[in-house]
């Protein structure tokens, strides 16, 4: 594309209702649908991006913040208040119109308009359209499809010179009449037809929602696999779109990654893995059915099977968490173990700790939550019970079914269960009581 002034132009080409609006800010891939428009807009590197009536349509804010996520210089335009709502072909050239009349900074500008309801549309089609209508000098260029104007019109045309598009006062509702007046006016009008039929499809139905989230999902999943990512059947696994995995990794089937994870290299994602905005290392083995959220695994760790790690848990390098153990706020040492059917929770665990099964942090009193300290080198014995607040000291070895309801030095051993006591006879006088029993019912 050849370098010159560009503005993009957006406008939401459905009627204001409640059920485009669900359609526009319905969550595909983690980013709701209208973000991926304004994605492939920002991708063009333009000057300004300009939002038309997408504040009537959605008054939080929402899809402005989607163009400010991808743009720095971002213009959002009302309609004035008390007019209806334009849909299709009207609510395209609206937009042109608003837009031509509100950049006075960009007076020598080509300015693409292209609505929202098309996730599919990509960057390169993009340029390819205002490539075409630089070098043909048009006014205004119209992409097709199978030479017909789409039912949501993308169309690129020249802002100010000699016969400017959409300068006129007079209110077209067609690009047919707008045509007419560039054309009347000395100018030229083109025509582009779109390579891909599926980048055209207008986001009008749940059915369509359906479609495009398909397609955008498999492009995600092709986007890893040329970057180095062994999927070893795409069809059943999900990426979100802000996620990215590094080279070398495998991401076995039926694996859901939601949100922005960062994944490092050469790691090993297992069956029914669920990662949500969590961040795992380099050569980091998630076993199935783990689920983390907002968590992070650093190098060289190994999590799962049936692994939970909730908000605030963090592995480090080298440690090791098995099946059936749950974290919480809980800051996990290097090359550390807890391998099996524990809870810790609001706890820091020094580096070369063993925490044997069945140990659980006691982090909550009814009203607030207490912090769990265990020192570099302490053995927790399986069965234990940690009362918080308490710390157990460094290289301390607690015995195992302890109830510790107070801090264990360094060093120390700590046993805190019941005297156990045995009384010889007692089952089989018990067991002989109770033949009785049922005999004498007899």
């Amino acid at each position: 594309m050849k370098p010159g002034r560009l503005v993009v132009c957006v406008y939401a080409s459905g009627p204001g209702d409640s059920a485009a609006v669900r359609l526009l800010t319905h969550p595909v891939l983690g980013r709701p649908a209208a973000f991926y428009a304004l994605n492939a807009s920002a991708a063009l590197r333009p000057d300004a991006l300009v939002c038309v009536g997408l504040g009537w349509l959605v008054p939080e804010g929402l899809l402005e913040g989607e163009a400010l996520a991808v743009h720095r210089r971002v213009y959002c335009y009302e309609p004035e208040k008390g007019r209806g709502r334009e849909s299709g072909e009207a609510a395209a050239v609206a937009a042109a119109r608003l837009a031509a009349g509100f950049l006075e900074k960009y007076p020598a500008s080509d300015v693409i308009v292209l609505p929202l309801e098309m996730p599919l549309l990509g960057a390169p089609t993009l340029r390819s359209l205002v490539g075409l209508h630089r070098r043909r000098s048009c006014s205004l260029t119209i992409m097709t499809l199978g030479g017909k104007i789409p039912e949501a019109p993308v169309f690129v045309f020249r802002k100010g010179g000699p016969r400017p598009a959409f300068a006129s006062r007079k209110a077209d509702r067609t690009l047919e009449l707008a045509s007419a007046r560039v054309t009347a006016s000395g100018g030229k009008v083109g025509l582009f037809e779109a390579p891909a039929g599926e980048e055209l499809l207008v986001l009008s139905s749940v059915r369509r929602l359906a479609a495009v989230t398909q397609v955008l999902r498999w492009r995600k999943n092709e986007s890893a696999a040329a970057a180095g990512v062994l999927l070893l059947d795409p069809g059943t696994v999900w990426i979100d779109w802000e996620t990215t995995i590094g080279p070398g990794t495998v991401i076995y089937p039926f694996v859901f990654l939601e949100g922005r994870n960062r994944i490092g290299r050469d790691s090993r994602v297992h069956p029914y893995v669920h990662l949500k905005d969590s961040r795992v290392g380099d050569g980091v083995t998630v076993r199935a059915s783990t689920v983390m959220d907002s968590a992070v695994l650093e190098d060289g760790t190994a999590v799962g099977p049936f692994a939970r790690l909730r908000p605030g848990a963090r592995i480090r390098a080298g440690a090791k968490v098995g099946n059936f153990v749950e974290m919480k706020n809980t800051d996990f040492g290097r090359r550390s173990k807890a391998m099996h059917l524990s809870y810790l929770g609001d706890s820091k665990v020094g580096e070369d700790v063993n925490v044997g099964a069945g140990t659980i942090t006691c982090n909550y009193d009814g009203v607030n939550k207490n912090p769990t300290f265990i020192g570099p080198g302490a053995f927790i014995g399986s069965g234990t019970e940690l009362v918080a607040p308490v710390r157990v000291g460094r290289g301390a070895y607690v015995a195992a079914g302890s109830t510790i309801t107070r801090d264990v030095g360094p060093g120390a051993l700590a046993v805190a269960r019941a005297r156990q006591v045995e009384k010889p006879g007692w089952a089989l006088e018990r067991l002989k009581r109770a033949k009785a029993r049922r005999a004498a019912r007899k």
